[in-house]
């Protein structure tokens, strides 16, 4: 029994073991936790799920739904990870939960994703919730969250992350991605390649599912105006990237619901993903908040940076060890930005003493160094790579008031 917040989420962020997919489902329905709760969508990808839950989430409340979201990671606190119309899990009532199911976390080994999943399900379960967005954590098939019947699924996008688990190529990613393709279940994807889709039509065809693939549509110049029907949108503090983020939104809403143009239209323009070209004002400098830590993440970031015309700011990076830094640092360099590697606290962290004989980068000890460079330098600064690094610098931005322009 816990009798503080802080010690029960450090006890949790602690467990580490896992289970399958069915050894997990069986769990939470032994502990009588509904996993085909009312109006379940399900949102899978390699890149861009929070952002498209969030235009979901947005569009829905626009409309006067009730709306329970759970998504990973945080950037500011753990209970970010559960909300409903937008507002996370109290101290008080995650606190409860955790107590709650204690014993079976101690019984069971349960990792901390999947004590996360087993009190969302239970905490939406409990309350008036007309729609439930359930963001993947890593894969589709393998995926925790894989135990809901949703009312509609969906796929962002297919690339090359978290190769250890799910593959080291394309299509090995793309079969895990299409595990969450249900019997009989709506299905929409924003993927375009076409080895990609046919992999999606195999398990469609499996299900009895007719695939809707969400048309691109080309955007090169910022604001990033975009139609859907006769709606149009104009995206602003936004990277490029989101179009495609809020269109797979709108065609799967508009099987939902019935779309009122003006709520619509402002939801979609208001909503920002913390995290996601998030712009800061910090004294005299702009920071760009970027979580790109793929490649597929990096080259959208790009894209944006262009668009946006920002030629001329430092780019502060840092990631994880098993993620491909090398080539998204030598795409940054190719686009002439000079780059600064740091670390933060993780063990998984990239190591800087492999990169002190690299004359193309510079090291940084710690993000603050970065700061003092730019108030020398007077350049903006981009801050992009692993989420954990983004989320440490945000908060520590949060913390010295600075502000935050997209929230």
């Amino acid at each position: 029994m816990f009798s503080n917040i802080q010690e029960a989420i450090e006890y949790i962020e602690s467990k580490r073991s896992k289970h399958t997919v069915q050894q997990f489902k069986e769990i939470v329905e032994h502990a009588n936790i509904n996993t085909q709760q009312k109006n379940m969508i399900h949102v899978c990808g390699t890149n861009g799920k929070g952002s498209t839950v969030n235009y979901l989430r947005a569009v829905l409340e626009a409309h006067g739904y009730n709306v329970a979201t759970f998504t990973s990671p945080y950037l500011v606190k753990h209970n970010d990870r559960i909300r409903i119309n937008n507002h996370p899990i109290e101290d008080e009532c995650l606190l409860e939960y955790i107590n709650k199911y204690e014993s079976l976390i101690e019984r069971e080994n349960l990792s901390m994703f999947e004590i996360d999943v087993l009190i969302a399900l239970d905490y939406f379960g409990q309350e008036s919730i007309d729609y439930r967005i359930i963001e993947c954590g890593i894969g589709g098939y393998r995926d925790k969250t894989n135990i809901i019947t949703p009312v509609v699924s969906l796929i962002t996008n297919v690339g090359l992350d978290h190769q250890n688990l799910l593959g080291d190529a394309i299509l090995d990613i793309a079969k895990d991605k299409a595990g969450v393709i249900k019997e009989n279940v709506l299905f929409f994807t924003s993927e375009q390649n076409g080895f990609t889709l046919n992999v999606f039509q195999e398990a469609c065809d499996k299900n009895h599912v007719l695939m809707h693939v969400v048309p691109e549509f080309m955007v090169s110049h910022y604001p990033f105006q975009f139609t859907f029907k006769n709606m149009s949108f104009s995206l602003e503090n936004q990277g490029i990237y989101q179009v495609s983020n809020a269109r797979l939104a709108l065609f799967v809403l508009d099987q939902l619901i019935e779309l009122d143009d003006k709520k619509t239209i402002e939801a979609i323009e208001n909503a920002s993903w913390s995290g996601r070209f998030e712009i800061v004002q910090y004294n005299h400098a702009k920071i760009y908040i970027d979580g790109a830590h793929n490649v597929l993440g990096m080259e959208q970031l790009i894209k944006t940076l262009k668009a946006y015309g920002i030629d001329d700011a430092m780019v502060v990076f840092s990631a994880l060890k098993d993620k491909n830094f090398g080539y998204m640092i030598s795409m940054l360099l190719e686009n002439n930005y000079p780059v600064y590697l740091t670390t933060f606290d993780d063990e998984r962290a990239l190591d800087l003493e492999t990169f002190k004989k690299n004359k193309d980068v510079k090291i940084l000890s710690s993000f603050e160094e970065s700061l003092r460079l730019s108030e020398i330098n007077r350049k903006d600064i981009v801050v992009t790579g692993s989420l954990h690094f983004v989320s440490s610098v945000r908060n520590y931005l949060i913390a010295h008031h600075a502000i935050m322009k997209a929230l």
